[in-house]
């Protein structure tokens, strides 16, 4: 459940939506589980219906634009566990998050959900590529462009220097 509703907040983008989103996926799996074929890897089968789900939500939304009144609010999702760090750090690291998380939701809807699900959900590419019903490399190749977009929309955000530059 935990990994439907990651990959939910990664797609919807607040948590009431991904709960929705989650809790319907677990009413289409449940009227739909005469096609969950025995041995298969079952949270590829559910991610495949909550991406489904999502799309077809998506479309509906797109003739109906949502106003968000609240973008101030923290996603519990992308905090990282601590080791007591002081308050510098835990600046640094919820400005880091948070920048990950804008830059994240500003990619388009097939890589961010190719990051979602590899990188986030650690699914196999594979695996990925069954649940978003594209061949392996279109993942692969999803991957590598979605990262590099990442690089680009964070490098100067977060003030890093490439090891090119040095």
């Amino acid at each position: 459940m935990n990994a439907l509703y990651d990959a939910a907040l990664r797609l919807a983008g607040d948590q009431a939506t991904a709960q929705d989103l989650t809790q319907e996926t677990y009413l289409r799996a449940l009227r739909s589980f005469e096609t969950f074929r025995p041995g298969t890897n079952s949270r590829a089968w559910l991610l495949r219906i909550q991406y489904n789900l999502f799309c077809t939500q998506y479309r509906r939304g797109r003739r109906m634009p949502l106003v968000w009144l609240d973008e101030d609010e923290a996603d519990p999702a992308l905090e990282l566990p601590s080791a007591d760090p002081g308050p510098e750090e835990q600046t640094v690291r919820e400005l880091d998050r948070e920048a990950v998380r804008r830059a994240i939701a500003r990619l388009p809807e097939d890589f961010r959900m190719a990051v979602t699900l590899v990188d986030i959900g650690g699914l196999t590419c594979a695996e990925a590529a069954t649940v978003m019903g594209v061949p392996r490399g279109t993942i692969l190749s999803r991957l590598h462009r979605a990262r590099r977009r990442l690089e680009a929309m964070l490098l100067p955000e977060l003030g890093r220097v490439q090891a090119d530059d040095l």
